[in-house]
């Protein structure tokens, strides 16, 4: 078994952590071990449902079709991946000259906080305490898991072990937050720079176009 693509696929869904870290650990603001294993489940969890879903899709179609759909998903995941820091770059430039970084408002409570937790990691500290606690790392988890979704159900379809991408995505996970809480103290959230949302989005366009 080829664990290669597993691996790179795996860092390519959970380089978003190390971003949040690089915030939280230039903001001093804390995660305990017990909030981190909460983020690492929640994302864990989630691409664990996006891929069983996605093998019952690839059970209906010929296997050779479902390769190919699940890889031309991965391919387009990547592109909008790609697409979205160009754009999200663009309008950090814009909020920067204008002094703000305004959040987009939406009247679903619940929806409206994870947005605004993608925009900016430090507003999953909700309480403003300078820990994140369980409750906040539940939430901060599903936002993190959210670009996931997509390239678990895609991956899942081309062929990816289900039992073994999660266990992967875990551990990544877990090892990119932790460093960049470490990592961020010393060199800043900008050292990730638009990097954090453009290499991921190349690595899963790349394996994609492998598998076609």
């Amino acid at each position: 078994m080829n664990l290669w693509p597993v691996l790179l696929f795996s860092l390519a869904v959970s380089i978003d952590g190390l971003g949040v870290g690089l915030s939280y650990g230039m903001r001093r603001i804390l995660v305990p071990w017990h909030s981190l294993l909460v983020i690492c489940v929640t994302s864990t969890v989630a691409i664990t449902v996006s891929m069983f879903f996605g093998h019952l899709v690839a059970g209906l179609i010929p296997p050779g079709v479902a390769e190919k759909l699940g890889a031309l998903i991965m391919v387009a995941v990547g592109c909008w991946i790609i697409l979205e820091a160009r754009i999200k770059g663009r309008n950090h430039v814009e909020e920067a000259a204008c002094g703000e970084y305004s959040l987009l408002k939406v009247k679903i409570r619940p929806l409206g906080i994870v947005i605004q937790i993608l925009r900016e990691p430090v507003q999953a500290d909700f309480d403003r305490s300078g820990t994140i606690n369980p409750r906040e790392a539940l939430a901060l988890g599903l936002a993190l898991a959210m670009d996931a979704l997509g390239a678990g159900f895609g991956a899942a379809v081309a062929g990816m072990e289900l039992w073994l991408v999660p266990v992967f995505v875990g551990l990544c996970k877990l090892a990119l937050v932790s460093g960049g809480l470490k990592l961020g103290a010393r060199v800043g959230e900008h050292w990730l720079g638009n990097a954090g949302s453009l290499v991921p989005g190349a690595i899963i366009l790349i394996l994609g176009l492998l598998k076609i």
